[in-house]
């Protein structure tokens, strides 16, 4: 078979699986007036997750410690067995750092290595989006905006990038994000659930990433699986520290 043949099968296989069950296959178009997103705002805001990591070569399961102050910074820090960290990151607008503790070495690019690795373009502003269940892009009347079923389901395109939202229409929460470049073929899928009341918002427990991308010269994909279960999570304006000192005997690699 073909490797364009072959892409093209694949992704209408996964996109349609990662469609609700529940969600009817007739929609209807709604105004805009109509249509409302429960967005999480907050000053700063730390979590505490238990993570998996898995593709076919690696599966890691480990403890995620996170603090996000809005639109300046993520940090994080991941504990594997025994309570052991085996790195610490922290990525801005415009640096992306991990002192990898395992291999005693720092590495240092920016945020444009997930536009590298993973053959999509997102900006720290979106990556932070993504992180806490907003939304991407600003919504705007060039938007496609539909019912279907107890849901809506807002379409957005952004250049070579599509977009689809599904939000719950009694809850207004967004419950699936699905992300495809048409250009690089990259696919995302992100299942939000088991929202729980933080304040008074909802914020979801849960968030599975499905990734699947392509190595230059291959049209075999690659599929990545990345599982957040939140086991704390504070909204606060209270500042937070992040803590980033980086030994000064660990080596510096630059990517």
């Amino acid at each position: 078979m073909p490797p364009n043949k072959f892409k093209i099968i694949l992704l209408a296989i996964l996109l349609t699986s990662c469609k609700k069950e529940f969600i009817s296959t007739e929609s209807s178009k709604i105004e805009f007036d109509d249509f409302s997103v429960e967005e999480i705002d907050y000053k700063f805001l730390s979590t505490k997750s238990k993570f998996q990591y898995k593709n076919e070569n690696q599966l890691i399961n480990a403890t995620l410690n996170m603090r996000i102050e809005k639109n300046e910074r993520i940090w994080f820090s991941v504990r594997v067995a025994l309570g052991v960290e085996a790195a610490r990151g922290l990525i801005t607008k415009d640096d992306f750092f991990i002192i990898d503790r395992v291999n005693k070495q720092v590495i240092q690019s920016t945020p444009d290595i997930i536009e590298r690795e993973f053959k999509i373009k997102l900006n720290f502003d979106q990556l932070e989006s993504i992180l806490t269940g907003n939304l991407l892009y600003d919504i705007s009347q060039n938007d496609k905006l539909e019912k279907e079923g107890n849901y809506f389901k807002i379409v957005q395109q952004k250049e070579s990038i599509q977009s689809q939202n599904l939000i719950n229409t009694k809850t207004s929460k967004i419950e699936k994000l699905i992300l495809f470049d048409e250009i690089t073929n990259y696919l995302l899928t992100v299942d939000y659930e088991n929202f729980k009341p933080l304040g008074n918002i909802l914020f979801p427990g849960r968030h599975l990433f499905t990734s699947v991308s392509y190595l230059d010269d291959s049209s075999v994909p690659v599929i990545t699986n990345i599982n957040f279960n939140f086991k704390e999570v504070e909204r606060t304006n209270r500042p937070l520290k992040f803590p980033f000192n980086i030994p000064s005997k660990y080596a510096l690699k630059k990517i």
